[in-house]
Parts: structure tokens; sequence; C-alpha cells
């Protein structure tokens, strides 16, 4: 015994007519995902994408060596102000603060001290 399913089919007309087709079981599909061809930019451009390929990645290998640089330098000087005897927490929170906007300071203080007040702390 066969089964049959039925399909759509238009006639040269545009009018749509339904048809009997035997039916097929739909094929077994590969589990995951299908890989995708990502084609590899330094075989398809030639050797001028590579140069510039590495050229990018020593900046950006530089520019992470700077950072954490920089990163070193800031902890030192924290580490030297703690031993002179002054907080570090303090400090960092002064530097928060001196990078912001004067208007958007005050408004955050009257905010602050507005919950203070409220919750009775002050």
């Amino acid at each position: 015994m066969t089964l049959m399913t039925m399909r759509a089919v238009r006639d040269a007309g545009g009018m749509v007519r339904h048809m009997p087709t035997p039916f097929q079981p739909a094929a077994p599909t590969a589990k995951g995902r299908k890989k995708r061809f990502i084609p590899d930019p330094i075989k398809t451009n030639g050797e001028a994408a590579a140069e510039e390929l590495r050229e990018l990645i020593e900046r950006a290998e530089r520019c992470a060596e700077e950072i954490k640089a920089r990163q070193d330098d800031f902890a030192d000087v924290i580490a030297e102000a703690t031993s002179r005897g002054h907080d570090g927490k303090a400090i960092r929170k002064v530097l928060a603060i001196r990078k912001k906007n004067k208007e958007d300071f005050l408004q955050e203080e009257g905010v602050l001290e507005t919950y203070l007040s409220a919750l009775g702390m002050i």
C-alpha cells in the first residue's frame, strides 16, 4: 500500500490544482549544526592581506601591552599613596568625581543626600 499526499501545482493560466503524489518520507538529517564554509582571507586575498592582518594584530598587541603598563603604573601610585598613610579607596573616589561634570556630580550628591535622609542615615 502506498500513501498519497497532495501538492499544489499552478497551470499555465495561473490556476492552482491539487495533484496526488506518492508519499516520500523525509531524508534523515544530521544532528548538530551544519558547518559553513568560510574562506581563508590570507589564502584568497594573497600576501598583501596577510601582511595587513599581521600589522593589525601587532598593533593590537602593542596597545594591550601599553594598557597593562598603565594599569601597573596606576596600581603603583595607589600603593605608594597607601604606604604614605592615605586611603586608596578615597583616592579612587576622588578620581571618579573629578572625571564627572560639576552639575552632574552636584545632582547625584543631592539625590544621594535625599535618599540617606529619608532612610534616617544622616
